[in-house]
Protein backbone atom coordinates (compact mmCIF):
# COMPACT_ATOMS: atom_id res chain seq x y z
CA UNK A 1 0.00 0.00 0.00
CA UNK A 2 1.45 3.37 -1.02
CA UNK A 3 1.97 6.27 1.36
CA UNK A 4 -0.58 8.30 -0.63
CA UNK A 5 -3.23 5.61 -0.18
CA UNK A 6 -2.50 5.42 3.56
CA UNK A 7 -2.80 9.21 3.80
CA UNK A 8 -6.11 9.26 1.98
CA UNK A 9 -7.44 6.44 4.13
CA UNK A 10 -6.51 8.43 7.23
CA UNK A 11 -8.41 11.39 5.74
CA UNK A 12 -11.46 9.16 5.31
CA UNK A 13 -11.30 9.01 1.47
CA UNK A 14 -11.01 5.61 -0.22
CA UNK A 15 -9.42 5.75 -3.68
CA UNK A 16 -10.36 3.17 -6.29
CA UNK A 17 -7.37 3.13 -8.71
CA UNK A 18 -7.59 3.02 -12.51
CA UNK A 19 -7.43 -0.63 -13.55
CA UNK A 20 -7.58 -0.23 -17.34
CA UNK A 21 -8.02 2.24 -20.18
CA UNK A 22 -11.18 1.84 -22.21
CA UNK A 23 -11.34 2.69 -25.92
CA UNK A 24 -13.86 4.91 -27.71
CA UNK A 25 -14.25 5.82 -31.39
CA UNK A 26 -15.91 8.96 -32.72
CA UNK A 27 -16.24 10.59 -36.13
CA UNK A 28 -15.39 14.08 -37.36
CA UNK A 29 -18.38 16.43 -37.13
CA UNK A 30 -20.42 14.08 -34.93
CA UNK A 31 -21.02 13.93 -31.17
CA UNK A 32 -19.78 11.30 -28.72
CA UNK A 33 -20.48 10.52 -25.08
CA UNK A 34 -17.57 9.35 -22.94
CA UNK A 35 -19.14 7.22 -20.22
CA UNK A 36 -18.29 7.31 -16.56
CA UNK A 37 -21.30 5.10 -15.99
CA UNK A 38 -22.19 5.91 -12.39
CA UNK A 39 -25.54 4.79 -11.03
CA UNK A 40 -27.82 7.81 -10.81
CA UNK A 41 -28.64 6.86 -7.20
CA UNK A 42 -25.01 7.37 -6.07
CA UNK A 43 -25.34 11.17 -5.84
CA UNK A 44 -21.85 12.15 -6.96
CA UNK A 45 -20.44 15.17 -5.09
CA UNK A 46 -17.46 15.86 -7.39
CA UNK A 47 -16.83 15.11 -11.07
CA UNK A 48 -13.65 16.20 -12.86
CA UNK A 49 -12.79 15.48 -16.50
CA UNK A 50 -9.22 16.26 -17.52
CA UNK A 51 -6.77 15.82 -20.41
CA UNK A 52 -3.02 15.79 -21.05
CA UNK A 53 -0.27 14.62 -18.72
CA UNK A 54 -0.74 17.63 -16.41
CA UNK A 55 -4.44 16.79 -15.91
CA UNK A 56 -5.80 20.01 -17.45
CA UNK A 57 -9.43 20.28 -16.35
CA UNK A 58 -12.03 20.64 -19.12
CA UNK A 59 -15.31 19.99 -17.24
CA UNK A 60 -16.17 19.90 -13.53
CA UNK A 61 -19.06 19.43 -11.17
CA UNK A 62 -18.56 20.78 -7.66
CA UNK A 63 -20.89 22.08 -4.98
CA UNK A 64 -23.87 21.44 -7.23
CA UNK A 65 -22.51 23.58 -10.11
CA UNK A 66 -21.35 22.42 -13.56
CA UNK A 67 -18.51 24.31 -15.24
CA UNK A 68 -17.74 23.51 -18.86
CA UNK A 69 -15.74 26.43 -20.31
CA UNK A 70 -12.49 25.64 -18.57
CA UNK A 71 -10.40 25.00 -21.71
CA UNK A 72 -10.69 27.03 -24.91
CA UNK A 73 -10.58 24.08 -27.35
CA UNK A 74 -13.84 22.72 -25.89
CA UNK A 75 -15.71 25.99 -25.40
CA UNK A 76 -19.37 25.49 -26.24
CA UNK A 77 -18.84 21.81 -27.16
CA UNK A 78 -19.29 19.97 -23.85
CA UNK A 79 -22.19 18.71 -21.77
CA UNK A 80 -21.81 16.94 -18.42
CA UNK A 81 -24.35 14.65 -16.80
CA UNK A 82 -24.12 15.30 -13.05
CA UNK A 83 -25.99 12.06 -12.22
CA UNK A 84 -23.94 9.58 -14.26
CA UNK A 85 -20.70 11.56 -14.74
CA UNK A 86 -20.86 11.03 -18.53
CA UNK A 87 -19.19 13.69 -20.71
CA UNK A 88 -20.51 14.51 -24.20
CA UNK A 89 -18.26 16.19 -26.76
CA UNK A 90 -20.06 17.93 -29.63
CA UNK A 91 -18.84 18.40 -33.21
CA UNK A 92 -15.73 16.23 -32.94
CA UNK A 93 -12.48 17.17 -34.65
CA UNK A 94 -9.18 15.33 -35.06
CA UNK A 95 -7.74 17.45 -32.22
CA UNK A 96 -10.12 15.71 -29.79
CA UNK A 97 -8.33 12.39 -30.26
CA UNK A 98 -6.48 11.84 -26.96
CA UNK A 99 -6.73 10.26 -23.53
CA UNK A 100 -9.36 11.53 -21.08
CA UNK A 101 -9.35 11.05 -17.31
CA UNK A 102 -12.43 11.30 -15.11
CA UNK A 103 -12.30 11.52 -11.31
CA UNK A 104 -15.45 11.40 -9.21
CA UNK A 105 -16.24 11.38 -5.50
CA UNK A 106 -19.14 9.69 -3.79
CA UNK A 107 -19.42 9.78 0.00
CA UNK A 108 -15.95 8.66 1.13
CA UNK A 109 -14.98 6.99 -2.15
CA UNK A 110 -12.96 8.44 -5.06
CA UNK A 111 -13.18 6.68 -8.42
CA UNK A 112 -10.96 7.28 -11.46
CA UNK A 113 -11.28 6.07 -15.03
CA UNK A 114 -9.42 6.69 -18.29
CA UNK A 115 -10.78 6.65 -21.84
CA UNK A 116 -8.67 6.79 -25.01
CA UNK A 117 -10.64 8.49 -27.80
CA UNK A 118 -9.87 7.92 -31.49
CA UNK A 119 -11.47 10.28 -34.03
CA UNK A 120 -11.96 9.08 -37.61
CA UNK A 121 -13.37 10.46 -40.85
CA UNK A 122 -16.53 8.87 -42.22
CA UNK A 123 -16.33 7.50 -45.73
CA UNK A 124 -17.40 9.99 -48.39
CA UNK A 125 -19.75 8.97 -51.19
CA UNK A 126 -17.95 7.72 -54.32
CA UNK A 127 -18.38 9.40 -57.71
CA UNK A 128 -19.50 7.59 -60.87
CA UNK A 129 -18.40 9.00 -64.24
CA UNK A 130 -19.38 7.83 -67.74
CA UNK A 131 -16.22 7.45 -69.84
CA UNK A 132 -17.72 5.91 -72.94
CA UNK A 133 -21.10 4.79 -74.23
CA UNK A 134 -22.32 3.55 -77.61
CA UNK A 135 -25.75 2.33 -78.63
CA UNK A 136 -26.46 -0.93 -80.43
CA UNK A 137 -29.58 -2.37 -82.05
CA UNK A 138 -30.80 -3.80 -78.73
CA UNK A 139 -28.96 -1.91 -76.01
CA UNK A 140 -25.64 -0.23 -75.39
CA UNK A 141 -22.03 -0.63 -74.26
CA UNK A 142 -20.76 1.47 -71.37
CA UNK A 143 -17.44 2.19 -69.68
CA UNK A 144 -17.84 3.72 -66.20
CA UNK A 145 -15.35 4.85 -63.56
CA UNK A 146 -15.98 4.94 -59.81
CA UNK A 147 -13.63 6.99 -57.62
CA UNK A 148 -13.47 8.13 -54.00
CA UNK A 149 -11.69 10.98 -52.18
CA UNK A 150 -10.85 8.53 -49.39
CA UNK A 151 -7.64 6.49 -49.24
CA UNK A 152 -7.42 2.73 -48.78
CA UNK A 153 -10.87 1.82 -50.09
CA UNK A 154 -12.07 -0.94 -52.36
CA UNK A 155 -14.97 -0.74 -54.83
CA UNK A 156 -17.88 -3.06 -55.60
CA UNK A 157 -20.47 -2.71 -58.37
CA UNK A 158 -24.09 -3.72 -58.74
CA UNK A 159 -26.15 -3.42 -61.94
CA UNK A 160 -29.96 -3.52 -62.13
CA UNK A 161 -31.52 -4.92 -64.23
CA UNK A 162 -28.77 -7.46 -64.62
CA UNK A 163 -26.38 -6.90 -67.54
CA UNK A 164 -23.14 -8.53 -68.59
CA UNK A 165 -20.38 -6.58 -66.84
CA UNK A 166 -16.87 -6.83 -65.44
CA UNK A 167 -14.78 -4.50 -63.31
CA UNK A 168 -11.29 -4.10 -61.93
CA UNK A 169 -10.42 -3.25 -58.34
CA UNK A 170 -6.88 -2.01 -57.67
CA UNK A 171 -6.20 -0.70 -54.16
CA UNK A 172 -5.65 3.05 -54.24
CA UNK A 173 -7.01 3.53 -57.79
CA UNK A 174 -10.51 4.18 -59.19
CA UNK A 175 -12.49 1.16 -60.36
CA UNK A 176 -13.57 0.84 -63.99
CA UNK A 177 -16.55 -1.17 -65.16
CA UNK A 178 -17.37 -2.39 -68.68
CA UNK A 179 -20.98 -3.35 -69.33
CA UNK A 180 -23.18 -4.47 -72.19
CA UNK A 181 -26.86 -3.96 -71.43
CA UNK A 182 -29.32 -5.68 -73.76
CA UNK A 183 -32.14 -3.27 -73.01
CA UNK A 184 -33.36 0.16 -74.00
CA UNK A 185 -34.76 0.83 -70.52
CA UNK A 186 -32.97 2.73 -67.77
CA UNK A 187 -30.15 0.81 -66.08
CA UNK A 188 -29.06 1.57 -62.51
CA UNK A 189 -25.38 1.24 -61.58
CA UNK A 190 -24.44 1.21 -57.90
CA UNK A 191 -20.83 1.66 -56.80
CA UNK A 192 -19.94 0.95 -53.18
CA UNK A 193 -16.69 2.03 -51.57
CA UNK A 194 -15.56 0.09 -48.52
CA UNK A 195 -12.61 0.39 -46.20
CA UNK A 196 -10.33 -2.61 -46.66
CA UNK A 197 -9.50 -2.89 -42.94
CA UNK A 198 -12.88 -1.83 -41.54
CA UNK A 199 -15.44 -4.26 -42.88
CA UNK A 200 -18.42 -2.55 -41.23
CA UNK A 201 -18.10 0.83 -42.97
CA UNK A 202 -19.25 1.29 -46.56
CA UNK A 203 -21.09 3.90 -48.63
CA UNK A 204 -22.74 3.73 -52.05
CA UNK A 205 -23.63 5.98 -54.98
CA UNK A 206 -26.34 5.17 -57.52
CA UNK A 207 -26.37 6.29 -61.14
CA UNK A 208 -29.05 5.71 -63.81
CA UNK A 209 -28.58 5.83 -67.57
CA UNK A 210 -30.86 4.93 -70.48
CA UNK A 211 -29.64 3.32 -73.68
CA UNK A 212 -30.95 5.56 -76.47
CA UNK A 213 -32.23 3.95 -79.66
CA UNK A 214 -29.75 4.72 -82.47
CA UNK A 215 -30.75 5.72 -85.98
CA UNK A 216 -30.62 3.15 -88.78
CA UNK A 217 -27.13 4.13 -89.96
CA UNK A 218 -25.63 3.50 -86.51
CA UNK A 219 -27.16 0.07 -85.87
CA UNK A 220 -24.70 -2.71 -85.13
CA UNK A 221 -26.05 -5.95 -86.57
CA UNK A 222 -23.05 -8.20 -86.51
CA UNK A 223 -22.86 -10.25 -83.30
CA UNK A 224 -19.17 -10.96 -83.91
CA UNK A 225 -18.68 -7.22 -84.06
CA UNK A 226 -20.32 -6.88 -80.63
CA UNK A 227 -18.02 -9.51 -79.22
CA UNK A 228 -15.01 -7.71 -80.71
CA UNK A 229 -16.04 -4.42 -79.07
CA UNK A 230 -16.40 -6.13 -75.67
CA UNK A 231 -12.95 -7.64 -76.04
CA UNK A 232 -11.33 -4.32 -77.02
CA UNK A 233 -12.93 -2.48 -74.08
CA UNK A 234 -11.72 -5.11 -71.60
CA UNK A 235 -8.18 -4.92 -73.00
CA UNK A 236 -8.23 -1.13 -72.70
CA UNK A 237 -9.31 -1.34 -69.05
CA UNK A 238 -6.59 -3.89 -68.24
CA UNK A 239 -3.86 -1.85 -69.95
CA UNK A 240 -4.97 1.38 -68.30
CA UNK A 241 -5.03 -0.15 -64.82
CA UNK A 242 -1.65 -1.83 -65.41
CA UNK A 243 -0.08 1.49 -66.33
CA UNK A 244 -1.58 3.14 -63.24
CA UNK A 245 -0.72 0.43 -60.75
CA UNK A 246 2.99 0.11 -61.66
CA UNK A 247 4.66 -1.94 -58.99
CA UNK A 248 1.79 -1.81 -56.53
CA UNK A 249 -0.40 -4.72 -55.50
CA UNK A 250 -1.75 -6.80 -58.38
CA UNK A 251 -5.26 -5.77 -59.39
CA UNK A 252 -8.26 -8.06 -59.19
CA UNK A 253 -10.95 -8.39 -61.81
CA UNK A 254 -14.54 -9.47 -61.32
CA UNK A 255 -16.46 -10.86 -64.26
CA UNK A 256 -20.20 -11.37 -64.14
CA UNK A 257 -22.50 -12.66 -66.84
Amino acid sequence: MSLLTVFLLLQGLLVVPVTSISEAVGYVGEDITLPFGANASLSLSVIEWSILSNNTLIATYRNGAIKLDRFHLYKGRLTLNAQTGDLTILNLSQKDAMEYTVRAEHASTEIQKKIRLAVKQRLQAPTIRVNYTTATETGCFLLLTCSSPDDGVGFFWKVQPHCWHSWNNTEGDPSQLVAYCNTQESVEFTCTSKRQKETMEAISTEFKIKCDVPNEKCLVRDRWGLFFIILILNVLVVVLCFLKSGKRKPQTFTFLK
